[in-house]
């Protein structure tokens, strides 16, 4: 891999404009410890990744994701796989099959419904005590996907501002905390991110030189990108947009390519679904599939389902429209039903240290008003990022950061440009204070990575602490956290629960639910979730956000606390109180 980071780029560009000199200069950085730091921070970042995936219990989407993943590759049937694209699920669970996993045929199995068969998936896994290797050999695929992304994070921001850049940017991603706590779960986000990254950086070559080779190796990506994420058609507008200007004085070359980048990517994506399930599903099955796509009302479904793509991939893109209905969503303290604008750039400050957030925004700022090739990273990385982020708002579904992650991933991009402003002599008073505060971003963003593990996923960088009072959902509690609170409830005589957790697992540890109880039975000890207490179950809980917590579990995940007496069962704040961590008891602290 470290070869590969540093080769040099291909020269003789079409368009000299578009292709900037950086990637040619050799960096100030030497090139033997810029490869040795690129491979001992992954093999550091793996290993943190996988003690977090040794432990965390399965996120509410794993269970579908590595279920339905399991039984593409041991059935060759692609019913369970409708909701999303297949490609990430069957990479994630090809070495899962080490583990032997149960693929039970059960009635939900000959109905296709994957949300029930998950249920029977993980159930039967767990209860043969193989689902926890089954996590760990899916989670381990999908640390090296994001070590992936890293790497390519190096080799585009390499392409514009050199490998110092390129290093910098690198370190910045393999160090962020969420990138740590949901590089870790088998989840579709980071392979959606791996494949835009990719998109972008063939994206870049094909214009220096817009080979057949390169024309073709386009089009492959673009069929992994919707092998991946139904979304990625926004990546296949970018190319053929990007692709008819530059060829704008040679029309009929233009058509060759859009043809050729078409074709490949759709030849590809059939290659993907038939590959895996040669016969498709049964005639029920693919009568369902079909009463999917009849059914979907909106304009881009019914175009969509127009179109020459697999049966269960245009199934799916009609149930997330047909499901795109507003969901209960929270941040900043604040709860509602359906999306925000400012939603993911919010999260993306509140999730991300604050020495890289403002680094990367001065990296922005640099590129803008010193004019470094603002047109190539206009092309190659906002264009890309705002159509993402666009359909985003588009979409109802404000479920936490990881919806945004390529996007996020595209903005690490402009931290690239702050080894630029560092001047020829490094022993001047401008250069001491470039370095010094390069130094402080890499500096906290390794105290950040001890600091947020072993629960990475739901650690917020001050000053948004308690993280509960600002974020939550995938941002804070997916779940992952339900191992840690059934040998809590073990421990605490019978304690009353509510936790989101992944299909076909209880709680279990003697714990009782928490939602199904009249406040007036409620003693002693109590956990609930924070995105059930914010967003799922947030009217049902709404009494339970004026007590003050005591402690916590899962990293601030979960919160914990003791009633002496029943408590008051009238609806406390929007925005749950501050902490009385360590008190013997939780109080009312709305007034």
């Amino acid at each position: 891999m470290a070869d590969a980071l540093d080769a040099p780029e291909e020269e003789a560009p079409v368009r000299p404009s578009l292709v900037p000199p950086a990637a040619r200069r050799p960096g100030r950085v030497p090139a033997v410890w810029r490869r040795s730091i690129l491979i001992v921070l992954s093999l550091v970042f793996f290993a943190v990744g996988m003690h977090q995936a040794d432990r965390d219990a399965p996120t509410v989407d794993e269970g579908v994701d590595v279920s339905s993943g399991v039984a593409a590759l041991v059935r060759h049937d692609l019913r369970m796989v409708p909701e999303h694209p297949v490609l990430p699920k069957v990479l994630a669970a090809l070495p899962a099959l080490i583990a032997r996993p149960i693929v039970p045929d059960t009635q939900a199995w000959r109905d296709g419904d994957w949300f029930d068969w998950s249920d029977d998936f993980i159930s039967a896994n767990a209860a043969a005590g193989r689902l926890h290797e089954i996590l760990l050999w899916s989670r381990a695929v999908l640390l090296l996907e994001t070590v992936a992304a890293g790497a390519l994070l190096y080799l585009l921001t390499k392409r514009f501002f050199g490998p110092d850049g390129g290093l910098l940017v690198a370190v910045a991603w393999l160090t962020t905390p969420y990138v740590v706590g949901l590089g870790h779960f088998a989840m579709i986000d980071i392979p959606f991110t791996v494949v835009t990254l990719a998109f972008c950086l063939l994206l870049a070559r094909w214009v220096d030189h817009p080979t057949t080779g390169h024309t073709v190796a386009l089009g492959l990506v673009l069929a992994a990108a919707l092998a991946s994420r139904h979304t990625a058609l926004v990546l296949v507008l970018v190319a053929v947009a990007v692709m008819v200007h530059h060829l704008r004085k040679t029309p009929r070359e233009a058509a060759t390519a859009v043809g050729i980048v078409g074709v490949t990517s759709l030849a590809g994506l059939w290659l993907v679904y038939r590959g895996l399930a040669p016969s498709g599903s049964s005639a029920d099955v693919q009568a369902s599939f079909h009463g999917l796509i009849d059914g979907a009302a909106g304009a881009p479904a019914r175009l969509v389902g127009l179109l020459p793509l697999p049966l269960e991939w245009r199934a799916g893109f009609a149930y997330l429209d047909l499901t795109s209905t507003e969901r209960p969503a929270s941040l900043l303290g604040q709860s509602w039903d359906g999306g925000r604008w400012w939603f993911f750039p919010v999260s993306a400050a509140l999730k991300l240290p604050l020495t890289l957030v403002a680094a990367i925004v001065v990296g922005w700022v640099v590129v803008v008003r010193r004019a470094l090739h603002r047109r190539a990273l206009l092309v190659y990385v906002v264009t890309p990022a705002v159509a993402l982020w666009l359909l985003l708002l588009a979409q109802p579904l404000n479920l936490g950061l990881r919806l945004a992650m390529p996007i996020v991933a595209l903005a690490f991009v402009g931290l690239g440009a702050l080894p630029t402003l560092v001047p020829p002599n490094l022993g001047t008073t401008r250069a001491r204070f470039t370095l010094g505060g390069i130094g402080v971003v890499v500096v906290v963003q390794f105290l950040a990575m001890v600091v947020a593990a072993p629960t990475s996923l739901a650690w917020t960088p001050p000053p948004w602490t308690p993280a509960y009072r600002w974020v939550s959902d995938s941002s804070l509690d997916a779940g992952q956290a339900l191992y840690e609170v059934r040998d809590w409830s073990a421990a605490h005589h019978h304690p009353f629960v509510s936790i989101d957790r992944t299909r076909g697992l209880e709680v279990g540890g003697g714990s009782r639910p928490l939602r199904e109880t009249d406040p007036s039975e409620i003693r002693g000890w109590v956990a609930a979730a924070v995105t059930p207490l914010m967003q799922t179950r947030r009217e049902e809980l709404a009494w339970l956000r004026k007590y003050c917590p005591v402690g916590t579990l899962g990293g601030g995940s979960v919160l914990v606390y003791r009633f002496e007496d029943a408590p008051d069962p009238t609806p406390g704040p929007e925005r749950p109180v501050e902490p009385c961590f360590g008190d013997t008891w939780s109080t009312d602290r709305s007034g």
